[in-house]
């Protein structure tokens, strides 16, 4: 008895590290607004910025949600070197990279372009309306990864599409691009919009 009781616990040890090492990780950077109001944050052009519905969206796929909400005396580059360190303290525990998906909005994607710049693991990145004026001459990024970066059509914020990023990042395994058209401007990323949440599943699940 004492045998088969200690193959079972044995069994549902392994058992147990296989389910960790196979969990899909999805990694949530928030927009700047955020840092400045909290996860209440309303923008009198945009609207609320729906934080929780968005996690929850995130969490459905049945992926492990890390979301830290940043403050306004968060230091980009040291918060950036944060998530890559657990990104890669996670992949030290057997979750392959491709099991990994980091989606930043706005400020949070260029976070997530910095991570992704940083990071040579083939992790998944997914940026929001992270392109701009802005963006592309502050930062001399060369992302590694598969990257998705999507854009609004109607946004005048950060709505520029991701090609002078394309052309920069030699590192990428994947770069690709989406156009969208909902209408609401920078203010498409405030709410889990299936316009790039549905993009966003495919890529944290695996799909085509």
């Amino acid at each position: 008895m004492n045998i088969l009781y200690q193959l079972s616990l044995l069994f549902i040890l392994i058992s147990c590290s296989q389910k960790q090492e196979t969990m899909k990780h999805i990694f949530y950077l928030h927009g700047m607004i955020i840092e400045i109001q909290g996860i209440n944050a309303v923008s009198p052009q945009f609207g609320a910025y729906e934080y929780t519905s968005i996690i929850d969206s995130l969490k459905a796929t049945g992926a492990e949600v890390h979301a830290e909400v940043r403050t306004e005396n968060t230091e980009f580059y040291q918060f950036g070197k944060k998530i890559s360190k657990e990104i890669d303290a996670l992949i030290s525990k057997g979750v392959t990279p491709e099991d990994i998906t980091v989606i930043g909005a706005s400020k949070g994607g260029m976070i997530a372009m910095y991570i992704s710049d940083l990071n040579t693991n083939n992790v998944n990145y997914v940026l929001l309306g992270s392109s701009s004026e802005y963006s592309q001459k502050t930062f001399d990024f060369n992302m590694h990864g598969n990257i998705l970066g999507i854009y609004e059509k109607s946004d005048t914020v950060a709505g520029n599409n991701y090609q002078h990023w394309i052309d920069k990042s030699t590192n990428a395994t994947s770069f690709e691009q989406l156009q969208i058209n909902t209408g609401r401007g920078h203010g498409f990323l405030y709410t889990p919009n299936k316009a790039w949440l549905d993009p966003a599943r495919k890529i944290i699940m695996g799909k085509d």
